[in-house]
């Protein structure tokens, strides 16, 4: 009920547009579109909204055996890559020179799903099967639109082999009855089901998810996600193993489990240059640059700590960062990030920028299992000691390069240095480093310190 006499309620902030973030985007950066076809078409169709700074490159494939060379042969021409979906991410991410990123499948592209399957008199919403997106995305979407979801089978998207089992998935459910129709993400299954005389709804992603994905490749290509506020902090949240929240330990063991929390968040941190400080219960803070932050993360591609807790102590860590351009917003956008990690299972941390914008980072398990062994980055290695042997000996600890000190010390050019670069980050051989000021203007160099004690296999 309204009252004359109170004042007037307080509008609350509105949130940036796509537009808006775009226009942050102040130096020229080219992204390569990677997928199928028809999703590649329609990304590349927002070229026109992207702006004047932000270039679009598409590179479509028809089978996933052409995926690698479509992304690596876009990758010459362009800054970051932006995969379709995770499925093709996993896939080949690993293996560009170039950082990269995908569209997330999300409930939004069920609800347009769900509106075009409902023109379809044989299919019965609640009876249905649905791929790729998570259980806990698919009832909440159910229950917002107050649907019953008791009757629905979820196959949620677990890595590139999961997908093999789509079709199966679907098509014996339907043949037992259990299903009326099957809702997938995958082109090819959806079109095998039809085939089969099985109802099938594909469900792409929504044009806002394009643009919110092609705002989030732009910003990350041109370093600008982190460019405006290099404060990062990070809330890092430990629960029980049964992920209950109530621990149910004595004294004594929980404090040995804090302290192991501790010791291992700590390794990590230092690493990086990060500092650490210990919260009440299982809950940790972490100060660090986005530079510290780039590093901790594969280049914002994967959730830090995560993987490592669990594989080592068997714990469920959650992850909220925020950046901002002082600690009071950093702070309020790690907090705000590390509710979006514990509502969303596929990605147990979460990234809010100062203007906003998150980014979600899935563990590290879920990307393509890489083969271990000592020799694997023997060629970066090679790289590394040809680029020390090059630089003088008066050169100042530690080693801080940018490409066009490689591309002369080398004799190569620009491009190849720049891949040469990032090349040795992905081994674990050099760190980024935030971008430092070109002499001239312009775009900000992108500086790397060489990490001369990795020389040797580990």
């Amino acid at each position: 009920m309204n009252d004359d006499a109170s004042p007037p309620a307080e509008l609350p902030a509105r949130s940036a547009s796509a537009g808006e973030h775009l226009a942050q985007v102040r130096a020229p950066v080219t992204i390569g579109v990677v997928g199928p076809p028809d999703v590649v078409q329609s990304i590349l169709s927002l070229d026109t909204a992207a702006g004047g700074n932000v270039r679009l490159v598409g590179a479509a494939h028809h089978a996933d055996s052409e995926l690698l060379a479509r992304a690596l042969t876009v990758s010459e021409q362009a800054d970051i890559i932006l995969f379709t979906g995770p499925l093709q991410y996993d896939l080949a991410a690993d293996q560009l020179p170039i950082p990269s990123t995908f569209v997330p499948i999300s409930g939004t592209s069920l609800f347009s799903a769900l509106i075009r399957g409902t023109a379809r008199p044989d299919i019965e919403m609640e009876r249905i099967s649905i791929d790729s997106i998570s259980v806990a995305e698919v009832r909440e979407a159910y229950a917002d639109i107050g649907r019953d979801s008791s009757e629905l089978h979820i196959a949620p998207y677990d890595g590139p082999a999961s997908v093999d089992g789509f079709g199966r998935f679907h098509a014996e459910l339907y043949w037992s009855g259990a299903t009326t129709a099957a809702f997938t993400t995958v082109k090819s299954v959806a079109n095998r089901l039809e085939a089969e005389g099985i109802p099938a709804v594909r469900m792409a992603p929504t044009t806002a998810n394009l643009r919110n994905a092609v705002v989030t490749s732009a910003l990350m290509g041109t370093g600008s996600l982190l460019e405006e506020a290099q404060l990062v902090l990070m809330t890092v949240h430990v629960t029980s193993p049964e992920g209950s929240g109530h621990w149910g330990w004595s004294n004594y063991r929980l404090q040995g489990a804090r302290l192991a929390v501790h010791q291992l968040l700590l390794e990590e941190v230092e690493a990086a240059g990060a500092a650490l400080l210990a919260y009440e219960g299982m809950t940790f803070g972490i100060t660090a640059t986005a530079g510290a932050l780039r590093q901790l993360t594969d280049n914002l591609h994967t959730a830090p700590f995560v993987d490592r807790l669990q594989a080592a102590l068997g714990l469920r860590a959650f992850v909220g960062i925020g950046s901002g351009r002082t600690v009071q917003e950093a702070d309020a956008n790690a907090q705000r990030a590390l509710g979006l990690a514990q509502s969303h299972a596929g990605h147990p941390a979460q990234v809010v920028g100062a203007d906003g914008a998150v980014v979600g980072l899935p563990p590290r398990s879920r990307r393509r299992e890489r083969v271990i062994a000592d020799d694997k980055y023997s060629h970066e290695r090679e790289l590394l000691r040809r680029i020390i042997m090059a630089l003088p000996d008066t050169e100042p600890e530690p080693l801080i390069v940018d490409a066009a000190r490689v591309a002369e010390a080398l004799s190569i050019t620009l491009r190849s240095g720049r891949r040469i670069l990032n090349s040795l980050v992905a081994a674990g051989l050099a760190w980024t480093m935030p971008p430092a000021p070109s002499p001239g203007g312009g775009r900000p160099r992108q500086r790397f310190r060489l990490l001369v004690q990795r020389l040797e296999p580990r």
